[in-house]
């Protein structure tokens, strides 16, 4: 009976965890180039848990769960700023932060004091040959700035580099680091994408791929399975409750 109060009560955890993901997901609905995540338990306890011997009941070690990241294209928005660019297809920018290399498709920039193009948290946007500088931004309106879709900035004939898109061989070795940004393993691999594969569009933002209404359905069938699980744990905490009282006769 305890290990039955013990199992039920593991088989809410996962259910907790998708809450917490799916609320997650609905917080950032409104975010730029936000990717949702999904989470789900490969299995809820393993048969060598459930039938060990001893005293040692399951645990939250025996549920193996993960948390993956649905990197699909949310729909580009215009934002008329000539400074915001959308990637239209595959790859990320590349940001140079203190931590290191980064990658995001958030492409909210403007231009730093020296005239870099940086992240809105002010990370320099990197080209194919380094960061991106407008020696002459005091001569120039932001309007007169033009991204090409390859990535080219340049004002007129001027040409200061191209933002340059790159993207891991596989999404999964991505992982989300905060404020929009991919973190990946130190023996990633990533390359340069293939210029037909994207496009750089100016003046657009790329929306967050959350769709409301799905999430919002999603979480009412997990709080519905959630109440099941509290009560299939308050009925054996009852049942055992009234054990005890007979045992105690």
């Amino acid at each position: 009976m305890i290990k039955g109060i013990y199992t039920s009560a593991l088989g809410l955890l996962p259910l907790q965890k998708k809450l917490e993901v799916i609320a997650n997901n609905l917080a950032n609905v409104n975010t730029t180039a936000f990717k949702r995540d999904d989470a789900f338990a490969n299995e809820l306890i393993s048969a060598s848990a459930l039938f060990r011997d001893g005293t040692v009941d399951p645990t939250e070690k025996d549920i193996n769960e993960q948390t993956t990241t649905d990197f699909s294209q949310g729909t580009l928005q215009q934002t008329g700023n000539p400074l915001d660019a959308a990637i239209d297809g595959h790859g990320f920018f590349v940001v140079q932060t203190d931590e290191g290399i980064k990658l995001t498709r958030d492409g909210s920039f403007n231009i730093s004091t020296d005239g870099t193009l940086v992240t809105r948290n002010g990370d320099p946007v990197m080209g194919t040959g380094g960061s991106i500088r407008i020696d002459d931004i005091q001569d120039l309106q932001r309007s007169q700035l033009v991204i090409e879709r390859n990535g080219t900035v340049k004002a007129g004939d001027k040409i200061y580099g191209q933002i340059q898109i790159l993207s891991p061989d596989s999404l999964s070795e991505l992982s989300k680091a905060g404020q929009n940004m991919y973190t990946f393993k130190s023996n990633t691999l990533l390359s340069q994408v293939d210029p037909s594969a994207f496009s750089v569009r100016q003046g657009f933002l790329e929306g967050s791929n959350v769709n409301p209404i799905d999430e919002m359905v999603a979480m009412i069938q997990i709080q519905t399975s959630f109440e099941a699980g509290q009560k299939a744990v308050q009925s054996q905490d009852t049942s055992l409750g009234q054990a005890n009282q007979v045992g105690q006769v």
